[in-house]
């Protein structure tokens, strides 16, 4: 398999229609950001914990809510993709729309605290085997859970810094994965 892309994960605006059709409470960005934690912090049986945590509510007889099971499943199944052969690169599911403004900045601030959620549940015996850079970014992706989202200027300036909040995001989150996937092996998600 190659990287997660456009062509891989379901449009933004499209999962998001999906998920309040449904009632699901999270949104596009929370729901990949706590894929990924999941993976990155090595949770046992992620498919387990990522089902109980999304699906619970959703009826099984209800076509809308199979159409957002199969959605959410992309994104779970993008997140844990075998990289064995290619190298890992990661679309941060967001408004395509590099605008400052409060959604983008609500996806964003949404896509970090489901991703510490979601790495939260690997447990402390993840946590004491981190590296103090790791350490760092995910205390880095913490500070960006409490961006203000309501007094936002889209700026060519703050359009420049929101792509670079991005690009940090994509790289602390290959950086942790690659810290937390050297004692795991090739686990396969369960």
């Amino acid at each position: 398999m190659s990287a997660i892309d456009d062509e891989r994960l379901p449009e933004y605006f499209d999962l998001q229609a999906a998920l309040r059709r449904c009632g699901v409470a999270q949104g596009p960005a929370e729901v990949q950001g706590f894929a990924l934690g999941l993976q990155c912090g090595r949770v046992s049986e992620p498919r387990r914990v990522w089902r109980e945590e999304l699906y619970s509510d959703l009826d099984a007889a209800d076509v809308l809510a199979e159409e957002c099971r199969m959605a959410l499943d992309r994104v779970f199944d993008a997140a844990f993709q075998d990289t064995s052969d290619t190298p890992f690169e990661l679309t941060l599911l967001l408004p395509r729309d590099i605008e400052v403004n409060s959604v983008r900045l609500g996806a964003l601030r949404d896509w970090c605290q489901g991703f510490l959620y979601g790495f939260g549940l690997g447990g402390e015996r993840l946590r004491h085997g981190l590296s103090a850079q790791t350490q760092e970014l995910l205390h880095d992706i913490t500070e960006f859970t409490r961006v203000d989202t309501e007094n936002v200027d889209n700026s060519e300036q703050d359009q420049a810094s929101l792509i670079e909040v991005e690009e940090y995001l994509r790289e602390a989150v290959l950086l942790i994965r690659d810290d937390t996937q050297l004692e795991r092996g090739g686990d396969e998600p369960k």
